[in-house]
């Protein structure tokens, strides 16, 4: 049975629903600081990991809804995290690629391919809620059977 969607919010979207987890994966802890606040104020649980071994380890104990991953990080190459990740997302895990710089024709090619989210650093945070909001909404739903 399909969940129900949250109202819309005062932006007129729908919200995401309560209680989902999202791991961040940021090398900058500052960083990592505020987008953990930023995520949880809207009403998720944040898990935070500074290095892949991190991630690592996080994703092996927990089921995430959303990985926000940088897509620089040192030691996790975006297709290294697709291939580890790709039997949870197929599952309806949701993954946000950040970025410090516009990526590579090929990395967006890559990220283009498999329908892969990506926001470029510095974030707008009405943009960045957006994409959160519209990811989150999707981990909800069950996932498609023709994927």
């Amino acid at each position: 049975m399909a969940k129900k969607p949250q109202p819309p919010a005062a932006s007129g979207r729908p919200q995401s629903e309560r209680g989902q987890r999202v791991l961040a994966v940021d090398p900058d802890a500052a960083f990592l600081t505020a987008v953990k606040r930023v995520v949880e104020s809207g009403r998720c649980r944040v898990d935070c990991a500074a290095t892949a071994a991190e991630a690592a380890a996080f994703l092996q104990r927990n089921r995430y809804n959303l990985v926000i991953a940088d897509l620089q990080m040192p030691g996790l190459a975006p297709a290294d995290l697709f291939e580890r990740l790709e039997d949870e997302l197929s599952e309806g895990m949701r993954l946000l690629f950040l970025a410090a710089e516009p990526p590579t024709a090929a990395l967006q090619a890559f990220l283009d391919e498999r329908r892969l989210a990506c926001l470029v650093k510095p974030l707008h945070l009405r943009r960045f809620l957006d994409k959160l909001d519209d990811l989150l909404l999707l981990a909800a739903q069950p996932p498609d059977e023709d994927d």
